[in-house]
């Protein structure tokens, strides 16, 4: 029987309605992408090669990364503006515990890999880590994701890097920087990195990483990930991958 005649006749309900989909269980995952990306803002065709933000209006980014001599990711890719229905649920995924969202993102992220990194497949994918220790997260937000994605890929074609332990840890809560100024986001970001570890450096080195998250607001987080699986891990090249990268933000 072909595949078309399995799905569900009519067309799905769109993002936000996924989870009530017929098509999330049972069609594959790059119809959620073309989907749900009629509700979403899709990223500026002008916008930064290195993190993806609107440009100001002399051409250069706000964002004080992309010209900072010192930055270890070579560039994070976006499939969405945090704006409107994908905002609000991803808020309700992170901070209220509605993980039924984890197998929507899963689909969007493996859909972004088939639509755009066919061509040039990363070595490795992981996810930023989080700790749910004492003083921790309740749960690793972005590691579920990334599983998701990967019981997507019924041939094995993506290297997500899940095993345990995961290609790079972090050993210890550090300080969040959601809704923080710049200065305390680099801060946390120097924090971050202290608390980085890459347990098995043979599964790292010599490897193009693409490294998944929820959300970017100036990529200092992932520039810390970056610096960790390019030192200890030796690794060739890290970039990221984020759901949804933040609205305009102006240096402070």
């Amino acid at each position: 029987m072909a595949r078309s005649a399995l799905l569900p006749a009519g067309p799905p309900p769109g993002f936000p309605g996924c989870p009530r989909c017929p098509y999330l269980r049972t069609g594959p995952a790059l119809i959620c992408v073309v989907c749900a990306r009629r509700t979403f803002e899709r990223i500026a065709p002008g916008a930064c090669p290195v993190c993806a933000q609107e440009l100001d209006e002399d051409g250069r980014c706000p964002n004080w990364l992309c010209s900072d001599p010192g930055r270890r990711i070579r560039r994070i890719h976006a499939i969405a503006y945090q704006s409107g229905p994908l905002r609000r649920v991803i808020l309700k995924y992170k901070y209220e515990g509605a993980t039924g969202w984890a197998q929507v993102f899963g689909r969007l992220v493996f859909g972004w890999l088939e639509m755009h990194a066919t061509g040039d497949p990363p070595g490795l994918i992981v996810a930023n880590p989080a700790f749910t220790g004492p003083g921790g997260r309740a749960f690793a937000h972005a590691e579920t994701v990334l599983r998701r994605a990967a019981g997507e890929d019924a041939m094995g074609r993506w290297p997500f890097g899940l095993a345990d332990p995961p290609a790079i840890v972090k050993t210890r809560p550090t300080p969040r920087s959601a809704a923080a100024t710049a200065k305390a986001k680099r801060e946390a970001a120097r924090e971050l990195r202290l608390a980085l570890r890459v347990p098995d450096v043979a599964r790292t080195a010599g490897r193009r990483i693409l490294v998944f998250d929820d959300v970017c607001t100036t990529a200092s987080q992932l520039d810390a990930v970056a610096a960790c699986l390019l030192d200890e891990g030796r690794a060739a090249q890290v970039e990221g991958l984020v759901l949804a990268r933040a609205p305009w933000r102006r240096r402070t």
